[in-house]
């Protein structure tokens, strides 16, 4: 892959070229998945909806990680050129989100779990690949938690709109969703943008989440319903309280003159 130092200055035409790369490669991953549809969704209706809500979140995320281009460099300092092989497989993951929402809430709980699992294992894949590959770029820190709460903040309402998990757990989820999306908006009018550093913490909570969630949509909700729904209850309240933690860290820090880490 050819690429450029991050402390040349970037041409207009450079830009150009990586987003190019965003917008040919979203086409091409979104239409493997609306033609995926049809396997999925063989009834008109259903497959409407499912092209209603695809069409838009292709758009969506094509325009976030174009305006973001600029971020695609590594720890070292260089530009890439063009989208890395780890973060294309991170966009397999975003783009899953229609289809194992529309899925989740139409009931098919055990096909949605299944997709799940297969998207789930792509946080690793994308991750091991950026090391392996000394790609870690700056965009993959910051798109990679992103989607992680949109891929399970998605799960949380459509089990939610269909009935299937109780309305505590949806607003628990809520808050704890609601809490990241304020603080990374704080954050940034505050102090611009901040290194993402995964923490240990952050690491396992979301691997319980990933795993509750698995085993609720692949036994069909069926798998000790109530205890799953504490479980993931006790996670919100437990993300919940340490963004809470972390968010008055970083406030005490940035009010003493030092600079924070932004650590997830």
């Amino acid at each position: 892959m050819t690429r450029v130092r991050k402390d040349d200055q970037r041409s207009a035409s450079e830009l150009a070229s990586v987003r190019r790369s965003v917008w040919d490669y979203i086409a091409r991953t979104g239409l493997a998945y609306l033609l995926l549809g049809f396997f999925f969704f063989p009834e008109v209706t259903s497959y409407s909806l499912y092209v209603a809500l695809m069409l838009p979140w292709l758009l969506l995320v094509a325009a976030i990680l174009a305006y973001r281009a600029d971020l695609l460099y590594t720890e070292d300092g260089t530009l890439l050129e063009k989208l890395n092989l780890a973060t294309q497989v991170t966009l397999i993951r975003v783009l899953s989100v229609p289809l194992i929402f529309l899925l989740i809430y139409q009931g098919r709980l055990k096909v949605a779990g299944i997709l799940f699992l297969l998207a789930a294992l792509t946080d690793w894949l994308d991750g091991f690949l950026a090391r392996r590959m000394g790609e870690v770029t700056q965009l993959g820190r910051m798109v990679d938690p992103s989607i992680d709460a949109v891929f399970c903040s998605a799960t949380f309402l459509a089990l939610g709109m269909g009935g299937r998990i109780p309305l505590l757990l949806l607003f628990l989820a809520g808050i704890r969703y609601g809490l990241l999306l304020a603080g990374a908006i704080a954050v940034r009018a505050t102090l611009g943008e901040l290194p993402v550093r995964a923490t240990f913490s952050g690491r396992m909570f979301y691997f319980l989440q990933y795993s509750l969630l698995f085993i609720y949509l692949l036994s069909d909700g069926q798998l000790s319903p109530d205890r799953i729904h504490q479980a993931l209850s006790l996670l919100q309240i437990l993300v919940s309280f340490q963004l809470l933690l972390l968010g008055w860290n970083m406030l005490t820090l940035h009010l003493h003159g030092d600079r924070p880490t932004d650590s997830l």
